[in-house]
């Protein structure tokens, strides 16, 4: 008989060899599928670093440090879209690969002259901030999920309380997260005075735009920051109160200020945050931007209080951050040792790779340099290209801190033959650098012009730090640090203990500045709460934090500039 069907048993032997054909071809054709999208991926990526080499090419004036062997530079996806030098749809065709515009190309100088590329995915600071603090989201005018750790101000949302993640290091300071602003931009304020000043001449207490601070931040400090492009300019508020327990969410339209890139916080912000029971109190002595009366304004040392605009008090920086800014590595927590595992977050650099090449062209105001066995912090880089150090602590004898009078003499000039400008350039100056260690003493500038002014409240700072036409001049190797210098204030690694506490106020000591008052026998001293004082006669006896010079060749041999990893020259 002819068979019209098959059996169930050939049925069951044509399943199974399909089935084995299955997966046989099966593999190929996912490996085919795999290989087509990361041969795509591969494509769009060298499409990128492609980009990014033309970009640097074309902008390398902007990329001087890449002249250097190890250099390393971030160039964003979003830039070399805006710029035409990419086409998102070049990375991105179908929406389905894993670039987008705020990652970045991490740009390395290799020994052989060429660049390697490698690709960031981003983490910007808004990420960073959202994931650690999801109830920081904005709504519709300020925080969209309103608690106790959190408080709005001004349309925007901001951390309440003393949280210990949200630390940040930026262009030599460390910072703390305030929380994010009604336009997405991250607030953030430095964890220390950076220094201290008056605020402005007499009864100018309600004209912040006109203030010394506010020229002292946007002339002297906005550009001494690095890659200070990453900063948005910013609406502040200087509405005036009587109320020191005020706590205003909203701003008075005619006391909005003038745009700036850099400002103070309110006594409202400092109230709505906690008062001293938050972050915002570092038990030393800060203006806020928010006056008592025409003569008059607010700062805090532990409680609101009010002082007259002529007082010079400390200054704690404010900026804006843009929210796409990436945020290399850190955990946003502190320590006496920094570490991608353990470390505050790092903004828009990469703090794993030691730095080389001349000190006045790597480092920044802020940084930590190690010269000679002993911590410096970087004050500032003058016209000839020489580097001054401030020493990150206070000058010790016998395992004390020594305090001396300014001079015996009874005169506030500060002189090489005498007082405490002779102590510095013979005992102090064997303390920091001893005369048999001749190579590091060659890299002192011996015979530096220290500027030393007359100085009075109500004074601008530029009096203060005038090298056109100066009271005197000193030509000494070891001097101190003047009245509106950066850094004329307590540094946060001293009050803390070099992080392993938090300031209470005690940890500082009171020091001489070189700026003498208007007078023949009175001197600026800081404080241990920041803040300057004149009415300190000479022959009262405080401490003295060394300032030295270093030469425009100097090279750095290692580190990063951080607390944990200094500059080492």
């Amino acid at each position: 008989m002819k068979k019209n069907a098959f059996t169930l048993v050939e049925l069951m032997a044509i399943i199974v060899i399909m089935a084995s054909i299955l997966l046989i071809i099966l593999p190929a054709i996912n490996g085919t599928i795999k290989n087509s999208e990361e041969k795509k991926k591969q494509d769009a990526l060298n499409s990128i670093y492609m980009a990014a080499e033309n970009y640097i090419m074309a902008n390398y004036d902007e990329y001087s440090s890449l002249d250097d062997i190890g250099a390393v530079e971030y160039v964003y996806i979003t830039d070399l879209i805006s710029n035409n030098y990419l086409s998102i749809d070049t990375i991105n065709p179908n929406n389905d690969l894993a670039f987008n515009s705020k990652d970045a190309v991490k740009v390395t100088k290799k020994e052989d002259g060429t660049f390697s590329y490698e690709l960031i995915v981003a983490q910007t600071i808004y990420d960073v901030v959202i994931n650690n603090f999801p109830y920081l989201e904005v709504g519709e005018n300020g925080c969209k999920n309103p608690g106790d750790n959190n408080y709005s101000y001004m349309g925007g949302c901001y951390l309440k309380g003393d949280p210990d993640n949200n630390y940040v290091w930026y262009s030599g300071f460390l910072w703390r997260i305030m929380g994010i602003n009604s336009d997405m931009t991250v607030r953030m304020i430095t964890d220390e005075n950076v220094t201290a000043i008056p605020w402005g001449a007499e009864n100018t207490a309600e004209n912040w735009d006109d203030s010394y601070i506010k020229d002292w931040l946007t002339s002297y400090f906005y550009p001494r920051l690095k890659d200070n492009e990453i900063i948005s300019e910013q609406t502040w508020c200087s509405d005036t109160t009587t109320d020191a327990n005020s706590s205003r969410t909203t701003c008075s339209n005619d006391l909005l200020t003038k745009d700036s890139k850099v400002g103070l916080i309110s006594l409202d912000e400092y109230n709505l945050a906690g008062g001293i029971n938050s972050y915002l109190n570092i038990k030393t002595s800060q203006y806020f931007m928010t006056p008592y009366s025409s003569s008059s304004l607010w700062y805090a040392i532990a409680s609101g209080n009010y002082t007259d605009s002529h007082i010079a008090s400390g200054l704690r920086p404010v900026i804006n951050i843009y929210f796409e800014i990436i945020v290399t590595s850190g955990t946003g927590n502190i320590g006496e040792n920094w570490s991608d595992e353990d470390g505050p977050y790092i903004l828009n650099e990469d703090k794993n790779i030691e730095v080389s090449g001349k000190l006045n062209e790597k480092a920044t105001s802020g940084e930590y340099v190690l010269f000679s066995g002993k911590k410096y912090r970087v004050v500032d880089k003058d016209s000839n290209g020489n580097t001054k150090l401030i020493l990150d602590d206070y000058y010790n004898e016998d395992g004390n801190v020594f305090e001396m009078k300014y001079n015996e003499s009874n005169s506030n000039v500060f002189s090489t033959t005498t007082g405490i400008g002779q102590k510095l350039n013979g005992d102090v100056l064997e303390w920091l650098v001893s005369s048999s260690k001749t190579e590091d003493r060659n890299k002192l500038v011996t015979n530096y012009t220290w500027y030393q002014n007359n100085f009075d409240f109500y004074n601008s700072y530029k009096i203060s730090l005038d090298e056109l036409t100066p009271t005197k001049t000193i030509q000494a190797t070891v001097g101190l640090i003047r009245v509106g210098e950066m850094l004329s204030g307590q540094s946060t690694s001293i009050l803390t203990k070099n992080f392993t506490t938090k300031s209470d106020g005690n940890n500082g000591k009171v020091f001489w500045t070189i700026t003498k008052f208007n007078n023949d026998f009175s001197s600026f001293i800081v404080n241990a709460g920041a803040n300057l004082n004149y009415n300190r006669d000479v022959d009262e006896v405080y401490s003295l934090r060394p300032v030295i010079v270093i030469k425009s060749d100097v090279e750095i041999i290692s580190g990063t500039g951080t607390f944990s990893n200094p500059y080492q020259i």
